[in-house]
């Protein structure tokens, strides 16, 4: 059924009462629901246009905060820096490298002589110096461990390779505590990763 609009059809024009009348009707309610605003929109534009704005309140200082801004800035900056510092470092203490240095290490009689049982990173935060580039082929780190015996010790590994398709070369691989240094190179009988 359609809806019939509550004014005449005689008053709009319309005689019959067709489909094609109904819609001629709908668009003219529409067109007279949406005229009034578009007519006000253009009044209120027409009457603006010859005037200046003018601003009334005072505006805010744009230098104003500026050391503190710059603090935090700079807050932010460090925090960054320290964040990746971490992440990267995390990333060297678990590389197969570290993780094969310590395998070694706990199965070397020597280490265990000099440490004792259970080692592992010295510190409450583990943390590896130096570079460790696997793809590059150059590993030049060190890092501190400790055993059972409470007793610091230094682990260094220096070694390289010249492409990808080698093994890595230990050029110096040691382990120094309480004094004592001890190769373990020879101690482990490989001179490969």
């Amino acid at each position: 059924m359609f809806k019939l609009p509550s004014r005449n059809l005689s008053s709009i024009g319309f005689k019959t009462l067709t489909v094609q009348n109904i819609a001629r009707v709908n668009r003219c309610s529409a067109r007279t629901l949406i005229t009034p605003s578009i007519r006000l929109l253009q009044a209120q534009a027409s009457d603006n246009a010859g005037k200046k704005m003018t601003i009334d309140c005072e505006l805010p200082d744009p230098t104003k905060g500026k050391r503190r801004q710059q603090l935090a800035l700079g807050g932010f900056i460090v925090a960054i820096a320290a964040s990746l510092a971490i992440i990267f470092n995390y990333e060297k203490t678990e590389s197969p490298i570290v993780t094969h240095t310590f395998y070694y290490l706990r199965r070397s009689p020597k280490s265990k002589e000099l440490l004792g049982e259970n080692i592992a990173f010295a510190g409450i935060v583990p943390w590896v110096y130096g570079e460790l580039n696997q793809v590059a082929g150059n590993i030049n780190i060190s890092f501190y461990v400790k055993g059972d015996k409470n007793i610091p010790g230094e682990v260094k590994l220096v070694a390289d390779r010249k492409n990808r398709n080698e093994e890595f070369l230990i050029h110096e691989w040691s382990l120094t505590a309480d004094g004592k240094t001890i190769n373990l190179l020879s101690d482990s009988g490989t001179s490969s990763i």
